[in-house]
């Protein structure tokens, strides 16, 4: 996996890091699953997913196309849905 993807099984929590090396300043919850985390200057740092083996919902983000693609070179068995 690459430092721009975390998986964590036993909390069931995946974490895309968007731009790397950027700080995260907030986090806005798009919903009760996912959340997006922004630096100081608004731009997006990374994207966090809730209970992430019921699949990865990739529909209305900001950077869905690099995080498919994240997710893709991870290789992990992960339902997207985008």
């Amino acid at each position: 996996m690459s430092q721009q993807v975390e998986y964590d099984a036993e909390a069931d929590v995946l974490y895309l890091r968007i731009t790397p090396g950027e700080t995260v300043a907030r986090t806005v919850p798009l919903d009760d699953l996912r959340l997006i985390d922004y630096s100081a200057d608004g731009a997006v740092v990374g994207l966090e997913f809730i209970d992430a083996s019921e699949g990865i919902d990739l529909r209305d983000l900001p950077f869905a196309r690099k995080a498919e693609q994240l997710l893709g070179d991870a290789g992990l068995n992960l339902t997207i849905y985008a």
